[in-house]
């Protein structure tokens, strides 16, 4: 069966998982801590960067494919450089999808 919003092959449950225990794997090779969570039959991986004398980056993605990635910029720092952060998160972001 096609799934209708991206016309490709659906997943059966046990393959949405191994896919969600793969991507928090190699988070964790990565050097995040990561771990899988259930809600309502939803899975999502969220991780987590921990940085010497800096705020944490935190990352979660779900099995729907939604990523949603928050960090704390330094609230000393400026517009331009709030905003160059920004545009550089998105080239990386946009220039891999």
């Amino acid at each position: 069966m096609t799934t209708p919003a991206t016309g490709h092959q659906a997943e059966t449950e046990a393959e949405t998982e191994r896919r969600m225990r793969q991507v928090a794997a190699e988070l964790r090779a990565a050097g995040l801590d990561s771990s899988i969570h259930d809600t309502q039959g939803v899975l999502d991986t969220r991780a987590t960067l921990r940085r010497e004398g800096r705020q944490s980056l935190e990352v979660t993605y779900d099995c729907d494919g939604y990523v949603q990635i928050a960090y704390w910029h330094h609230p000393g720092a400026t517009p331009t450089q709030v905003v160059a952060t920004i545009k550089g998160v998105l080239a990386v972001i946009t220039r891999s999808s």
